[in-house]
């Protein structure tokens, strides 16, 4: 990989991240229940969560990484980009756990189900990790290109010690 597209993509991470935690409400199920006392288990893909005027933190996760999204664009936000790329990842990390109980709670009440992350809800952790450390680095200036080259050079020299 060449160092032009690799500047890119740590330049981008949060918007990386942002949009595979947007795309994941999408992608199948989000949370997935083992069935209780039932027989048959129910999926609960993002989209009805979302969705669901039940739970408002459905919407917020949404919400919340498509502001992170439009940060660099809105004049009004660029004065507190930084903070809104750290803090909006992890409300919404917290958001994520927060709904799994509320959903857990109305699921398990008649069936005993316990509820659990399905694919969708594991892409979006995925996506809030990356958005996450996105805005760690940006917010406490750590040059992320310059701390790879020096991983990779430090990895090169054992690997050839080794070698040897």
């Amino acid at each position: 990989m060449d160092a032009q597209t690799k500047k890119k993509i740590f330049d981008n991470l949060d918007v990386i991240g942002s949009l595979i935690m947007v795309v994941a409400l999408f992608l199948g199920a989000f949370y997935k229940d083992n069935g209780g006392a039932y027989a048959t288990s129910y999926t609960y893909p993002g989209y009805k969560i979302i969705f669901n005027s039940n739970y408002m933190l459905g919407t917020l996760l949404i919400a919340l990484p498509i502001i992170v999204l439009i940060t660099n664009y809105v004049d009004a936000l660029k004065k507190y980009d930084k903070i809104i790329k750290i803090l909006l990842p992890a409300i919404t990390l917290i958001f994520v756990f927060v709904l799994k109980g509320q959903v857990a709670d109305s699921v398990g009440e008649d069936t005993g189900a316990i509820l659990s992350f399905a694919m969708g809800g594991w892409i979006y952790l995925l996506g809030n990790a990356v958005a996450l450390i996105a805005g760690a680095v940006g917010f406490f200036n750590v040059d992320l290109e310059k701390k790879s080259e020096e991983l990779t050079h430090n990895a090169r020299t054992r690997s050839e010690r080794h070698q040897k």
